[in-house]
């Protein structure tokens, strides 16, 4: 009797366990005990963001034309030219340039009338300033580009006076990137320093009332060209 109220015994209180284990967890079954985790992303940390700037020196040879004048010409023998150039991004694939660059070279007077011949001594500095569009994301990247700015045609000889003039440029290339801080660079540029040769101011009566402008007369002093290339440094 004894024995048999054991075994009763026994047998509830492992009932009692197995349905406790059960419980636990209700998407058991078979009596395999199943565990599910909950799975808590790291915290990310905030990501600062710096403006993309890359430095640029740069080497080339410069096509320096030369200028009509009456019954004359000044001629400005090619060249080889360096300089330098400040990028800094505006925006995916744009950024905003600043270049110069120096071509010293000789130059001649050449009379048409008189068949007088002078030559002097000069060098060539372009300021501009304007925007590069990339056309694409990688390692090699195709770019054009459009600047204003002034040239200065600076006469290193002796008692003849300088000339600066606005000018505009125009020009492409691409680039070439051997890592994320250091590539290449390889350009071509057209180059239009101007001329103003006039302007006007009128103010006007009539029947529909007032009526006001302005007029100014510009032109292309000589076209001029370079091609060049240079280590970008990337930061």
């Amino acid at each position: 009797m004894k024995l048999t109220k054991l075994k009763t015994l026994v047998l509830l209180t492992a009932a009692f366990v197995s349905a406790s284990l059960m419980g636990q967890n209700p998407r058991s079954s078979g009596g395999t005990l199943q565990q599910t985790y909950k799975w808590e992303e790291p915290a990310k940390k905030p990501v600062t963001t710096r403006p993309r700037i890359e430095l640029t020196p740069i080497y080339g040879y410069s096509l320096n034309g030369h200028i009509n004048l009456y019954r004359a010409k000044f001629k400005m023998d090619n060249s080889d030219h360096f300089g330098g150039i400040l990028s800094v991004a505006l925006s995916s694939g744009t950024l905003a340039e600043f270049s110069y660059t120096r071509a010293k070279t000789s130059a001649r007077f050449e009379d048409f009338l008189t068949g007088e011949r002078t030559n002097y001594d000069m060098a060539i500095d372009y300021f501009q300033l304007g925007t590069v569009r990339e056309l694409n994301d990688g390692p090699l990247v195709p770019f054009g580009m459009a600047s204003l700015g002034i040239t200065w045609f600076n006469m290193t000889t002796h008692g003849v006076s300088d000339h600066v003039s606005f000018s505009a440029a125009l020009g492409g290339g691409i680039k070439y990137y051997f890592s994320d801080r250091i590539g290449i660079r390889l350009q071509g540029r057209l180059l239009l320093p101007m001329y103003f040769s006039g302007g006007g101011l009128f103010v006007g009566i009539g029947s529909g009332g007032t009526s006001s402008g302005a007029s100014v007369s510009t032109g292309v002093l000589t076209v001029q060209g370079d091609f060049s290339g240079g280590l970008i440094f990337r930061f």
